[in-house]
């Protein structure tokens, strides 16, 4: 079997499906979606924040420093410039990282971000055999730029990607718009949605393949306790080869430098509850998520560290 054609048959499709099938939103039940396997760079489809992540997968509205992978327009909530930075530990050997800075410049809010997958050490074969041909890896990477602003009871915000994907010999560029749009309509509730991974066809391997067309609407509300305060958020999903599916958090807050929170993904096949933790003083954020995943498959942990500029 030749190389190219060894790529064609992995392809986007098989290989990152694997490599994150816990973030997948497969449907619950024993078919297999109509559409499954027709979008290219399916890493785009995961959230990068651990506070997200923790909180169902609610990243429309929960990403904070790293919205510009998941809401350009929540980029106007910012307070102050800051660094972010992820890692994310998926199935083996396979990794996720993000870096992602943030700046401000009146009422208008900018972001450049950078995120890697790698998944190293693929065996070839050409035949049943006990040791492989050859290794191989994976790459993914895209690098965004976006910006935000304030009309009026609306923020705004767009975020343009340059994607590159590497498996083994064969590789494929792409380039992808995100739109987001929130709003505050009470000092205790937000509204958000947003379109990602807009952009023209692929090629790899002299195959076509489409953007994972990705929309989301989401929503969260505050509210104090006797002791401390809580977040509540869900969000509802829909991407081009997927089922819809939604997450649900809370994030519950005895004390301002500190949030426990826990979720759940609803209507994921490839796995439920979510939970984790949050910290931040003297200008510094540390985020926890542990994901659940089925089929004996194990957790998954996600850390994010922020820093105030």
């Amino acid at each position: 079997m030749k190389r190219s054609s060894v790529v064609s048959w992995i392809g986007p499709r098989m290989l990152l499906w694997l490599a994150l099938l816990p973030a997948a939103g497969l449907r619950a039940s024993d078919d297999v979606y109509r559409d499954a396997g027709a979008g290219a760079y399916s890493f785009l489809k995961t959230d990068m924040g651990a506070r997200s992540a923790a909180m169902g997968g609610t990243g429309v509205l929960a990403s904070g420093g790293l919205a510009v992978f998941s809401n350009p327009a929540m980029l106007a909530d910012a307070s102050s410039p800051g660094l972010t930075a992820g890692h994310n530990r998926w199935l083996g050997d396979a990794t996720q990282s993000c870096l992602a800075w943030n700046f401000l410049s009146g009422r208008f809010a900018g972001a450049v971000g950078a995120r890697m997958l790698l998944v190293p050490g693929l065996e070839y074969r050409e035949e049943a055999t006990s040791e492989p041909v050859d290794t191989f890896s994976a790459t993914d990477l895209s690098i965004s730029a976006a910006g935000a602003v304030r009309l009026g009871r609306f923020d705004v915000g767009a975020a343009v990607k340059l994607i590159r994907e590497k498996i083994w010999l064969e590789s494929s560029s792409g380039v992808a718009l995100d739109l987001g749009v929130a709003t505050h309509p009470a000092g205790w509730l937000d509204l958000a949605a947003a379109v990602q991974h807009i952009g023209p066809r692929v090629t790899m391997v002299e195959r076509s393949y489409r953007l994972p067309l990705t929309w989301r609407v989401g929503a969260s509300c505050r509210f104090g306790l006797p002791v401390g305060r809580a977040e509540v958020a869900a969000e509802i999903r829909k991407s081009l080869d997927n089922e819809p599916s939604a997450g649900l958090g809370l994030e519950y807050s005895p004390v301002s430098w500190m949030g426990l929170r826990g979720g759940a993904r609803l209507m994921d096949e490839t796995g439920l509850l979510t939970a984790g933790a949050g910290f931040a003083g003297a200008g510094w954020t540390l985020d926890y998520a542990w994901i659940q995943t089925d089929y004996g498959l194990g957790a998954v942990h996600r850390f994010t560290l922020g820093r105030s500029l």
